[in-house]
């Protein structure tokens, strides 16, 4: 009888995401195992996140030797490389939307986070698939399967988040504001003034005259996955790198002397053969 409700209580949540029979198959599963588990939206996120996890990582295990190999070619410079890259952030992502849902209920603004989450991964999908269009190779099939597969599971979580959300009653100002934003309106515009300390400024000068003397250096002199905010201020002068900050690179506060005095020129471009990321001047 639990068995046949636990079903009934899949479905109900199961039918509304973009792929019911994935969701469905991912929660049946865990059921079987544990007849007396709860079912609840909660519930059907955590086990779909699971496997999305999984399925994650061996996406990247298979990226990985697709980088190793000859058995995909590039026609852009990078394109395996970006893609591991972009399943990296994913697969950051759903670690940290599988942190933020374990309290029943959710947190609304916990909940907001772990939407945001997954709503970055799910964008790296495309952008990924964007570079692999021009590839080829025999790996390149079971590639994109992989891809497909692993994504079906990020929009299924994304999409039963999202339907809790749309019960909260709070303003969607408040659900859309990072957890380290304070509520006040002036502590949102006034942020970066507040959090400013001079003392423990990153200096970067193409001059010489800065602690660096590029900002790539900078970035990279930056802690990883660092909880403290790292400040890096770029003097006035012409950068001529493609600046690329990763997502284990976080919390950085970077800024200059002004759009006409402080200016990143990156000489990439998708024409020589480089993916749209790569040829950012500044990419994030």
């Amino acid at each position: 009888m639990k068995y046949s409700q636990n079903l009934s209580s899949i479905d109900s949540i199961c039918k509304t995401t973009p792929y019911p029979d994935v969701c469905f198959d991912s929660v049946e599963l865990s059921i079987i195992i544990n007849i007396s588990i709860d079912i609840s939206p909660n519930i059907d996120t955590f086990y779909t996140l699971q496997i999305a996890i999984f399925e994650s990582e061996q996406l990247s295990n298979l990226l990985l030797d697709a980088g190793n190999s000859d058995n995909i070619i590039e026609n852009q410079t990078g394109t395996i490389q970006y893609c591991e890259e972009l399943q990296q952030i994913t697969m950051s992502c759903l670690q940290r939307s599988m942190s933020l849902i374990q309290d029943a209920p959710i947190k609304q603004r916990k909940l907001a986070d772990a939407i945001a989450y997954l709503s970055t991964a799910l964008t790296n999908k495309n952008t990924c698939l964007e570079g692999l269009d021009s590839a080829a190779g025999p790996l390149l099939p079971t590639l994109l399967s992989s891809i497909d597969y692993t994504y079906m599971y990020v929009s299924n979580a994304l999409s039963i988040l999202s339907s809790q959300k749309s019960h909260n009653k709070r303003r969607l100002m408040d659900m859309g504001v990072p957890t380290w934003i304070s509520k006040k309106s002036k502590s949102r515009t006034r942020i970066l003034e507040s959090e400013y300390d001079p003392s423990k400024v990153l200096t970067v000068a193409a001059n010489g005259t800065g602690n660096l003397t590029t900002i790539t250096d900078a970035v990279n002199f930056a802690s990883n996955n660092s909880n403290d905010r790292t400040h890096i201020y770029v003097k006035q002068g012409i950068y001529e790198e493609n600046v690329e900050i990763l997502s284990y690179k976080q919390n950085i506060f970077l800024h200059g002397d002004g759009t006409d005095a402080t200016k990143i020129t990156g000489n990439r471009s998708v024409g020589d053969g480089w993916t749209t990321f790569r040829s950012a001047t500044l990419g994030i």
